[in-house]
């Protein structure tokens, strides 16, 4: 009698865990079977481009690439032609000189080709957007990576025009885990204490932040200007504004934030 009811605490106890896992089971699955909107909508947006080569595009997708003309893959000119991917503000001075960064969208210059090597702002276009590249115009840069223009097709509008291969990035980084996300581009996070690691200045102290305060995420000059000063528990950099000014730039203030700490917002 004991071992069936010993059997049949066992079943419960299974019949519950089954039950507690489907939910999660079932989200999972539909994300992983969910229609790729973004690619559905650039081979839509092929049928009506062709490439350099008067060819019609191959849409594809290539995170390896990883964007803004970066040869950290080993690629000696990475071709983003057919490539679906997203504009991206540059990481470094533009974003975070300026305390109005919580104001979004992100908006980023929209070209249009008035000459041979020659482009002119006509228009704007917002972080985010999903654009399909129909022809690129790039150069050796000074240092490291390449420099110029790609002709894209931006999947909001369906217009066709031109974008700063530095504002071009291969991968939606903003839906990465935080941890992963930072390295390709600037990020919003909502800081609220949730680990035991205070966030730290420059020069080792710690000290708490107001909860739902939020925080310019970014890999600006991290490793050489800024290293932390624990990174193992505050790896990820994070800058907060002082100054109500939207102009002033010195009253910024760097900090390392422990990740499980921050929440990806934008």
């Amino acid at each position: 009698m004991k071992a069936k009811y010993r059997r049949l605490s066992v079943l419960l106890i299974l019949v519950l865990l089954v039950s507690a896992c489907l939910p999660a089971l079932a989200e999972k699955a539909e994300e992983e079977h969910a229609p790729d909107i973004d690619l559905i909508m650039a081979l839509d947006a092929a049928g009506g481009l062709a490439g350099p080569d008067g060819k019609p595009l191959r849409v594809h997708k290539a995170p390896s690439l990883e964007g803004r003309g970066n040869r950290s893959k080993g690629d000696p000119e990475p071709n983003y032609v057919g490539v679906l991917g997203y504009m991206a503000l540059q990481n470094g001075w533009e974003v975070t000189r300026f305390s109005t960064f919580t104001q979004t969208p992100w908006e980023l210059p929209w070209y249009e080709q008035v000459g041979e090597d020659e482009w002119k702002i006509s228009g704007i276009i917002a972080h985010k957007t999903p654009v399909l590249v129909a022809d690129q115009k790039t150069y050796e840069g000074i240092g490291y990576g390449l420099r110029g223009y790609l002709k894209v097709c931006r999947l909001d509008t369906f217009e066709v025009g031109w974008i700063d291969v530095q504002q071009f990035v291969t991968v939606a980084y903003w839906k990465l885990p935080l941890e992963e996300a930072y390295h390709y581009g600037s990020c919003i996070a909502v800081y609220r204490e949730r680990s035991r690691f205070l966030p730290l200045d420059r020069v080792g102290r710690r000290g708490p932040l107001p909860d739902g305060i939020r925080v310019l995420v970014c890999d600006w000059k991290s490793s050489t200007r800024y290293p932390s000063k624990d990174k193992t528990n505050n790896p990820i950099m994070g800058i907060l504004f002082r100054s109500s000014q939207a102009s002033d730039s010195y009253y910024r203030t760097f900090l390392r934030f422990n990740p499980e700490d921050l929440t990806l917002i934008y």
